[in-house]
């Protein structure tokens, strides 16, 4: 049977990456699901991830062997507007997996999805070398509790259907095309550097950085490699560092490509980083070995190098 790929937020940052990276591996036959019907890199079918019935035509309609929901309404906008991250983050969730339900285990063979750090406390709660995926969840905000009923979610679906499930820890993507979300400032300061111009982080603290790139790789890897398990979440791969740190890095590799000078600094009243770090990487290493994980200071070149040609 060929491999057929919906995904859900194939347009956004993470999505387009993961498209790029199934198209580079031999997989074109991916349908897009957005708002528009719209996608410059694939097929495409309109619908609003909160419409039952939108959803349900579209898995009908595609009839996917491998479903990846990235769609998200994402933090701070779930602060600011709960109900409608209600709707999309977990009645959306739910609506998916309930029409993939009705594919039967038998023809779909995959269901991935995109879940959070922010599923988990606080690092102080943590006082291991590492954040395990068994360490206790205590989300921050709305955001982590809609991702944790997520994961809740694609359990449930497993027990009734026995389709394997994985959903995917993830915490600060940066590179090019990160331009939405709470943790897109590290983003934001690698485009001011790109233009020697200067930037304040509006937060401070220790991040789990994972390169754009290599999310995408991540999800598609996960939903279209073997595997042998059943229901999983699995802390994605990346490395953690000060978010002081990661702007000298920014500066001292700007320097090398010798761009403008800039000041990249924290703002006075920055606040302290929501989002967990230190995630152990050893279970997903050991499931998906060829993951690929990019260096900083490798992600952070080809980033300047992407916003550089852009200016």
């Amino acid at each position: 049977m060929s491999e057929r790929v919906l995904i859900t937020g194939a347009t956004g940052c993470i999505g387009s990456a993961t498209v790029t990276w199934l198209r580079e591996n031999g997989f074109d036959d991916i349908v897009a699901f957005t708002r528009s019907g719209k996608s410059e890199s694939t097929e495409a079918i309109a619908g609003d991830i909160s419409d039952r019935s939108a959803v349900e035509k579209a898995v009908s309609t595609v009839r996917p062997s491998r479903i990846i929901h990235l769609a998200a309404f994402q933090s701070p906008d779930c602060q600011a507007n709960p109900f409608r991250g209600l709707e999309i983050n977990v009645h959306g969730t739910h609506f998916l997996l309930e029409a993939a339900a009705k594919l039967g285990s038998g023809h779909l063979k995959r269901f991935v999805f995109a879940s959070s750090a922010a599923v988990y406390g606080p690092r102080s709660l943590y006082p291991g070398k590492t954040v395990t995926e068994d360490c206790g969840l205590q989300p921050p905000n709305l955001y982590g509790y809609w991702k944790v009923a997520g994961e809740g979610a694609a359990q449930a679906f497993h027990l009734e259907s026995d389709v394997p499930t994985l959903s995917l820890r993830l915490a600060t993507t940066y590179g090019p095309g990160r331009d939405l979300g709470l943790t897109s400032a590290p983003t934001t300061a690698l485009k001011h550097a790109a233009r020697g111009e200067d930037f304040a982080m509006p937060y401070v603290g220790r991040e789990h950085y994972h390169f754009v790139d290599d999310v995408g790789a991540a999800f598609a890897i996960s939903a279209v490699e073997e595997f042998s398990g059943g229901c999983e979440a699995y802390n994605l791969r990346g490395q953690s560092m000060e978010t002081t740190e990661f702007l000298s890095e920014i500066q001292s590799v700007a320097r090398e490509m010798g761009l403008p000078e800039s000041k990249l600094s924290t703002a006075p009243d920055a606040f302290e980083a929501l989002f967990v770090c230190d995630l152990d990487q050893t279970r997903i290493s050991a499931s998906f070995p060829e993951m690929p994980e990019t260096a900083i200071r490798e992600g952070i070149r080809k980033s300047l190098q992407h916003f550089q040609k852009s200016r």
